[in-house]
């Protein structure tokens, strides 16, 4: 097998496992996964680390010594200088693609993030005003309404659309029956 060449640039990037780790749930299938791409990921990083950058060269001299067929050394390692040249690493066409996405994509990051601050200054502010407010509590009705007029309107809407006749007949129903069951309880303590 053929030692891979790595990109020293890419073997100097660390992933913050820990911190992928502790926005997924304790015990959850996802946090076993991630530990499970972690120990891979450690694993082929060992391997693409071990390699070396360059092959080592081939010292010929050595074999000269301990093969004893004249011109056999020589001819392989005229063969193998002849190949070197023509077997070049491939272009690399896909490092600029690369780099254009990961920077569009940080461009999105960043109004993304900036996006979120403003929510979240929006949200601040109105719980600063919500946190000024009397508690509810202490407040009548009028002051509530006046904190939050669209409540008004609702409760409004609300009241005239309900119908009260209902409301009595519950409740006629339910002392009716809170009756009969102290009748029943009253006499049952006058049989004893």
């Amino acid at each position: 097998m053929a030692a891979t060449r790595v990109d020293p640039k890419l073997l100097n990037r660390v992933f913050d496992w820990a911190k992928v780790a502790a926005k997924l749930p304790e015990g959850s299938l996802a946090r076993k996964e991630l530990m499970s791409l972690r120990v891979k990921h450690d694993q082929l990083r060992e391997r693409l680390t071990s390699n070396p950058e360059n092959a080592a060269a081939i010292d010929f001299n050595h074999y000269r010594k301990l093969i004893a067929a004249p011109g056999f050394v020589d001819n392989m390692e005229k063969t193998y200088k002849s190949l070197l040249p023509k077997v070049p690493y491939p272009p690399d066409t896909f490092s600029s693609d690369i780099a254009a996405q990961e920077q569009e994509a940080d461009k999105q990051f960043a109004t993304v993030i900036s996006e979120a601050k403003d929510i979240a200054q929006e949200l601040q502010m109105s719980l600063d005003e919500f946190l000024k407010l009397p508690p509810f509590e202490h407040m009548t009705w009028n002051e509530f309404f006046d904190h939050f007029p669209k409540y008004e309107e609702r409760m409004d809407k609300d009241l005239q659309e309900y119908n009260f006749d209902n409301l009595q007949r519950m409740h006629d129903i339910v002392h009716g029956k809170m009756e009969e069951r102290s009748v029943a309880v009253s006499d049952a303590e006058k049989q004893k």
